[in-house]
């Protein structure tokens, strides 16, 4: 179970459905240790041979889908425990360096585009779901006191990025706006803990990837001096 802040098994995956509903004939497949294309066909013979023996690890595009796959040999130790784990935290968001270029829907219906939203502070805040354990009074309290301050200044625009579907709370009781069923972002950006707070600054880089205990104290700081 996630506390408010954990370590995440989120990339700690099966070898699922998940994965083989996104990929047709079409689809890129590179393996790993020799950089040459793998057909769908020679990769289900190999997953035939051996289940657990071979992992797609997914390239997610700016829509957070998998726009082709690395083929890569499974650990010894995924292999015997049948999990597979595609997220890696030193390939997450670093402070100085341009976002990821991404295109987010909102609850709202609104497109979301990194490009489109140059000139102003973004935060991009990273959950399963809007239910309990992972959302509740205290997260919704502690969030909307970091954003606060910078209320005053020009107001970031904020999404809340979302494993799940769509939230039953009414959008005007959130801090942000929700990114609904948006599995493929937390892949791209490897989060793998929750919450995790990404702020982006006006350049469009990164100014603080934030996690752990007293995440919420430090989003109020960055903003502080990002949105000035």
């Amino acid at each position: 179970m996630y506390g408010t802040f954990c370590q995440a098994q989120v990339g700690v995956q099966k070898r699922s459905i998940h994965v083989n509903r996104q990929i047709d004939e079409l689809t890129p497949i590179i393996n790993q240790s020799t950089g040459q294309h793998v057909t769908l066909e020679e990769y289900s013979q190999l997953s035939k041979a051996d289940p657990h023996a071979y992992h797609l690890v997914p390239d997610y595009n700016e829509f957070g889908q998998p726009s082709s796959y690395v083929l890569r040999t499974a650990t010894a130790e995924e292999h015997e425990m049948h999990q597979f784990r595609d997220r890696n935290p030193a390939k997450q968001p670093k402070a100085g360096q341009l976002i990821a270029p991404f295109s987010m829907t909102g609850l709202d219906g609104k497109n979301y585009r990194s490009a489109d939203l140059r000139g102003k502070v973004v935060v991009l805040s990273f959950w399963i779901s809007l239910d309990k354990p992972f959302w509740g009074d205290k997260e919704a309290s502690q969030f909307t006191d970091a954003l606060k301050p910078s209320q005053a200044q020009e107001a970031p625009v904020v999404l809340g990025i979302l494993n799940s579907e769509p939230p039953g709370a009414t959008l005007n009781s959130l801090p942000f706006m929700p990114i609904p069923n948006a599995y493929g972002f937390h892949g791209k950006y490897h989060i793998t803990s929750i919450p995790t707070f990404v702020v982006i600054d006006k350049t469009g880089k990164v100014a603080a990837n934030l996690q752990g205990p007293g995440a919420y104290d430090k989003l109020k700081e960055v903003l502080a001096t990002v949105t000035k």
